[in-house]
This record gives C-alpha cells, structure tokens and sequence, in this order.
C-alpha cells in the first residue's frame, strides 16, 4: 500500500494542479472585476490515459476539482487473488489514510483489473497549505485571493490535456 501512496502523490502532481504563483501572472482583468463576474463555468480537461479533470468556477474563481483516474490492480501492489471486498477495503483505507484533509474527499471502485479513483477538492474549504504538503497543489506565492480558471486551463493544456469550457 504503501507504493498506492507514491503512486497517487505522483499523479496528483502531474495532474497539473496549478501553483498559488501562476493565479494572478498575465490578467488583464483586476482582482476586482474578477470578484464581480459570478457567472458559473465548468471546465472538462482530458489527457490521452482517459484521466480526467472537472473544475467548477464561478467568473475565474475555481471552486471545486475533481479528478477520475485508473490505476492497474498491479500498480497498486494489490494481489488479484484476494476477494472484492477485501481489495474495495484496501483501496479505500489508503485513499482515506492519504487524504484525510478538510475539503478534500478520495473514492475508488474497483473496476474490471483496475481501480477508478475519483479525487474531489472543494478549494473554498480546504486548507492551501495542507493542500500543498498533500501534494495537491504547489507550492508558490500566497499573495493571491482565488486560484484562475483561465490559469489553470493554460497549465493543463501545457501538460497535454485538452480542455473545454462551458
């Protein structure tokens, strides 16, 4: 469980979390007038491995991510001989032992061989700092009030999602 562990810090890396530096870099628009726009967005950002990034904002301002990734039972360091539940509560005492962060809630489901989870960080609760220790957002500048959907899709898109906004 313990290569789980590595494992899932890892993608939550490469997710592309957006640094608390790269939210108020290159707009054109004041931190005021992004205050004012609360129109609701939703954006979908998907990689080549069918991992997924949903991010809800109301105007620029990112309120909750959630992130569906899978993960082969090998990967994990789970023997397939074990039964379901046995393997459904491995998978969710390691996700839980990982995550255990205000804001932050982590499922998996066994899926065929592998394993789906379903990452959830809702930003307007959870703890900046204790996201970054848990490896879920980077490190950077605190001197921003909100992290950028516009940012945030430009990072993902620099590391090879392709993503909508709706």
């Amino acid at each position: 469980m313990k290569k789980l562990g590595m494992i899932l810090v890892s993608v939550a890396l490469l997710s592309g979390c957006a640094r608390l530096s790269d939210f108020n870099t290159d707009n054109s628009r004041t931190q005021k007038e992004q205050k004012e726009d609360q129109t609701p967005a939703t954006m979908t950002c998907t990689s080549d491995k069918n991992d997924t990034l949903t991010f809800e904002a109301k105007g620029d301002e990112i309120q909750n991510m959630t992130q569906v990734f899978t993960m082969p039972f090998a990967d994990l360091g789970i023997r397939e001989d074990l039964d379901a539940q046995s393997i459904q509560d491995k998978i969710n005492q390691s996700l839980q032992s990982l995550y255990d962060l205000k804001g932050v809630e982590a499922t998996g489901k066994m899926v065929e061989d592998h394993v789906e989870i379903t990452l959830r960080v809702n930003y307007e609760i959870a703890n900046d700092k204790e996201l970054v220790e848990a490896g879920l957002l980077q490190e950077g500048e605190r001197d921003s009030e909100h992290i950028s959907l516009e940012q945030t899709r430009k990072s993902q898109e620099a590391s090879g999602y392709t993503c909508t906004v709706e």
